[in-house]
């Protein structure tokens, strides 16, 4: 998880002086046509419909405050990458989208108890989560960044001793974080937006985190883009995947052959250029 540091470090900081915008699928390319050609998308006929909890839809479990992956439209609904990403592979699959907004915190015994079908959460693929759940192919590639002030910036994990830093609860950030010698206090927080807010009140040094969230959390704040820069990361080997029950290998079989065909057909890309992400290779 320590490896390739200066490489990750010069990306990061790149990307945090890159605003996010809909760019890359030709010069007709807008989020209206992304979202009408997401809509559009019917069932294959090479893949069986699998069972469900409710029949007709795929219900994702989902911390609802973690832009740009999935985060309040502001009306009532929820928006983001993986509710477009999800919404495709439901439509591939016979099948509508519903978003059920879950605490990060119980994220996994809500769906070992049935009150959703999926994870869909930008929840990352690691060995001990696997213990209890299987997971989807890789969607998106893991990379933490550390968000630090302009004026103060922590350019890589091993600055991070002797500083107070913000996660939030039960992440790959915190469990990065806590693998590094000398931290002073390591503050832990339901939701990353909570972390970005004691950030800005001086309570903590700095913030750990999926390095396109707080990209664009930085990017899309007025008040943190003239204040924070993602200054550092942290390579870990935990790629992003949908979690599932391990019982229902329909289900993962479904999800894994609905992402294969979004990926050959070009739709994975329009939405990662939608929320400007770099998608798997």
């Amino acid at each position: 998880m320590k490896r390739n540091h200066v490489l990750v470090i010069a990306l990061l900081l790149l990307a945090a002086l890159v605003i996010p915008t809909a760019t890359g699928c030709g010069s007709d390319f807008t989020e209206q046509k992304v979202d009408d050609f997401i809509a559009s998308i019917e069932k294959s006929d090479a893949i069986d419909t699998p069972d469900t909890i409710e029949d007709g839809w795929i219900q994702g479990g989902s911390d609802t405050a973690f832009p740009p992956m999935e985060f309040s439209d502001g009306a009532g609904g929820y928006i983001g990458f993986d509710i477009d990403l999800c919404t495709a592979l439901a439509h591939k699959m016979g099948l509508k989208l519903q978003v059920v907004s879950t605490a990060w915190d119980g994220i996994i015994p809500g769906l070992l108890g049935d009150r959703y079908d999926i994870i869909m959460s930008a929840m990352s693929i690691t060995e001990e989560r696997l213990e209890q759940v299987n997971f989807t192919d890789p969607y998106l590639p893991g990379i933490l960044a550390i968000t630090a002030p302009l004026d103060a910036p922590i350019t890589s994990p091993e600055e991070l001793a002797g500083k107070i830093v913000g996660v939030q609860v039960d992440t790959t950030g915190q469990f990065a974080v806590e693998e590094i010698a000398g931290v002073k206090e390591i503050k832990k927080y339901p939701d990353i937006l909570t972390a970005f807010q004691d950030l800005a009140a001086g309570r903590v040094e700095c913030v750990v985190n999926d390095e396109p969230v707080n990209a664009y959390i930085v990017e899309t704040n007025e008040d943190y883009k003239a204040r924070f820069a993602n200054t550092g990361g942290i390579v870990t080997p935990n790629d992003y995947g949908y979690a599932i029950k391990k019982e229902n290998t329909d289900l993962l079989e479904a999800m894994n052959a609905a992402l294969a065909e979004l990926i050959d057909e070009g739709v994975y890309q329009k939405i990662c250029d939608k929320w400007s992400l770099t998608g798997v290779q």
